[in-house]
């Protein structure tokens, strides 16, 4: 009995812990459609119930709009939900204002954040451009990579030629000296 005492009395704790939520806003440019996506990532909170909403323009976006919203665990614990909205490039011309509201039982107030950047004018080849940019730096270390290999094997290839000659015992003699003997 006194183990299942001290057992509910670590649990408690656990059971009764309040993890605060830590939030990612993403946007992800959707380059076939020239539409954006964004997204509100809350991970990390304990316990599992939270109210994670997107706005436009201060007014809830209408849930058949968005996707995902379903709570799941992670793998210390805690949980994390993710939503996401599509917007039209009409609706980008049209500058709506997007925001990400949380309430959760660790937080005193509703936790508000603004997707701060002018979304119309994101840049759709600014990931084009990254890749690119990944992709040369890959390339030049891959260069790199390959010259410092082909230094080694000739350094290597060196000193295993002038090696083998040291301990065979052979030296060479002059044709001169092969004569005498």
């Amino acid at each position: 009995m006194k183990a299942l005492r001290t057992f509910l009395e670590k649990e408690k704790t656990t059971v009764m812990r309040k993890l605060k939520p830590k939030v990612r806003l993403f946007r992800k440019p959707l380059t076939a459609s020239q539409e954006l996506q964004i997204s509100c990532l809350a991970t990390g909170f304990y316990p599992r119930h939270i109210n994670l909403t997107l706005f436009r323009d201060g007014q809830p976006v209408d849930d058949d709009q968005i996707t995902g919203g379903e709570i799941l665990p992670n793998g210390d614990g805690t949980y994390q939900m993710r939503k996401s909205l599509v917007i039209s490039e009409e609706e980008l011309r049209e500058e709506h204002k997007y925001n990400c509201t949380m309430k959760h039982l660790s937080l005193d107030n509703k936790l508000d954040i603004a997707f701060d950047e002018d979304l119309e004018k994101s840049d759709f080849g600014s990931s084009a451009l990254s890749i690119i940019i990944s992709v040369l730096v890959f390339m030049c270390v891959a260069v790199l990579i390959v010259i410092a290999l082909i230094r080694w094997r000739k350094r290597c290839a060196a000193e295993t030629g002038s090696s083998t000659s040291h301990q065979s015992g052979y030296s060479p003699t002059s044709t001169s000296e092969q004569e005498t003997t």
